[in-house]
């Protein structure tokens, strides 16, 4: 009689943000909550990839179009986008959220060993890869830019 061996899974919960430059692939442990586009406030002196700040549940939370902040000069109307809010994952200090501006609804996947392939290519700051899924071309983010970026950014806005 033979032995059958289960095989653990190696399957991984994902995330896929819509953004205009093409979309993000996050393990969705990154996400806190997806909220429909609302009203974020402005302030003066913001950098331009900081479209402002939104009040999520008691805090202060900035808002990034992760295309400028990745160095690429692409603005739409703002029809349609969702806010991805998401945890922080690299630095310790600092505000513990941010948010997305996707241009579409995220969907989530699983995926398993096998299912990426890499793009060769050349990489913008604020990516560590591009990979093929499927019939699509995503960017995983580089998460340390753009929270190093938020810790940068946090006392322009915070209230005291």
């Amino acid at each position: 009689m033979a032995a059958v061996v289960a095989q653990e899974s190696s399957e991984i919960s994902c995330v896929l943000i819509p953004m205009n430059g093409g979309p993000l692939l996050l393990p969705n442990v990154c996400v806190a909550e997806i909220l429909p586009w609302r009203r974020i406030k402005t302030h003066a002196g913001l950098p331009d990839w900081c479209l402002g700040i939104l009040a999520w549940r008691g805090a202060e939370v900035p808002v990034v179009s992760f295309d400028c902040i990745n160095n690429q000069d692409l603005h739409d109307d703002g029809a349609g986008r969702c806010i991805v809010v998401m945890n922080r994952t690299r630095l310790a200090d600092g505000i513990p959220f941010y948010a997305f501006a996707a241009t579409g609804l995220p969907r989530m996947m699983q995926l398993a060993d096998g299912d990426l392939s890499s793009v060769p290519g050349r990489l913008k700051r604020a990516e560590v890869a591009a990979v093929q899924l499927g019939t699509e071309t995503a960017i995983i983010p580089n998460l340390e830019v753009v929270e190093r970026s938020v810790t940068e950014l946090a006392g322009d806005f915070q209230t005291p």
